[in-house]
């Protein structure tokens, strides 16, 4: 059963939860993972493959297909990433509608939120399967709508309760013509490679003093105390690239947001041009510090600026979407 929020609009840990941070905790894990995706080389990559007791003892801790609301079914091979299960035939995920770009998309969906109007939810929502375990939830995004600037709302992961992401994967999925190219972003609950890294349990917000020396504040010029109306502060590394490139290594580039000193999304940022071409892009870790499990995401375009060629980012929050689109400033406490 999805686990209840509280009045404050948190999330009571799971059960699920619990046990895979605590399967996590001293659980040493071999993951061989083909990173090159089918857009890079043209080979697909592998699935996970673990071994021994460690995998039966993660694969345990982990949500099982039964828990899937019924409708859903098996749906076969997808991007050489394993066994997906979807809600009839795999689907594409559905834009906004709308014709915003950057922080005018967040300006558009405030009110609607604050109507109690919400995004689509998990609408296109697949989930990969191994022995009866999901190990990694994502959706499948039209090459033709990254290239023209659509925005994506509210992507949410609270179907069912799951565990912290360990890494995200963008695939390349070619299609038989070019207007069916896709691309699918996937959130992997098992790790790329060695142990797994303990994370927390939904609605439990690390303090911003875990993130590791570097992490600046940006956007001082733009927003007073780099403070971004609906949406928070922006903390990355300034010595890194910008925006995440397919060749990156490690955590290079990643951002983590914070409000009120509790850190409540994690992000990328990727070049549009790179979409356009194809490219894939191998694990980018989402564990660098202890954080819970993903509520939803936004997929926002930016146009073209002065100073910058269009980009997208990719906000992984850690809380409703309601409450963080309802900042104009930022609040004294989460």
């Amino acid at each position: 059963m999805i686990s209840p929020r509280t009045p404050a609009g948190r999330w009571v840990p799971s059960s699920i939860a619990i046990n895979l941070a605590r399967a996590c905790m001293g659980t040493a894990v071999a993951a061989a993972v083909t990173l090159l995706g089918p857009g890079s080389a043209g080979t697909a990559p592998a699935a996970h493959q673990l071994t021994g007791p460690d995998k039966a003892a993660l694969l345990r801790s982990l949500p099982k297909t039964t828990d899937l609301p019924s409708g859903y079914r098996p749906a076969g091979e997808l991007a050489g990433r394993g066994q997906f299960y979807s809600a009839g035939a795999p689907t594409f995920r559905i834009d906004d509608g709308g014709a915003h770009h950057g922080s005018g998309n967040t300006a558009a969906w405030a009110p609607l939120a604050a109507k109690g109007i919400k995004g689509r939810g998990t609408q296109g929502i697949l989930y990969r399967v191994e022995e009866g375990a999901i190990t990694a939830a994502g959706y499948l995004i039209r090459q033709a709508d990254l290239v023209s600037g659509k925005s994506f709302r509210g992507v949410s992961f609270r179907e069912i309760p799951l565990p912290a992401a360990q890494h995200l994967t963008i695939d390349f999925v070619r299609g038989a013509t070019a207007d069916s190219n896709q691309f699918l972003f996937l959130w992997h609950f098992l790790p790329q490679d060695g142990p797994v890294r303990p994370m927390l349990p939904a609605g439990k917000l690390p303090s911003v003093t875990t993130l590791p020396p570097g992490f600046t504040v940006t956007g001082v010029d733009v927003h007073p105390k780099g403070f971004y109306p609906r949406m928070g502060r922006h903390r990355r590394i300034l010595t890194e690239a910008g925006r995440r490139l397919p060749n990156a290594a490690g955590a290079e580039s990643v951002l983590y947001g914070e409000a009120a000193g509790k850190l409540i999304f994690i992000e990328y940022v990727f070049n549009l041009q790179d979409f356009a071409a194809g490219v894939s892009w191998p694990a980018m870790p989402l564990n660098g510090v202890p954080t819970p499990p993903i509520d939803n995401l936004h997929i926002m375009h930016y146009a073209a600026a002065a100073e910058a060629s269009e980009y997208y980012t990719v906000h992984m929050y850690f809380i409703p979407e309601e409450r963080y689109l309802s900042w104009e400033t930022e609040p004294p406490s989460i």
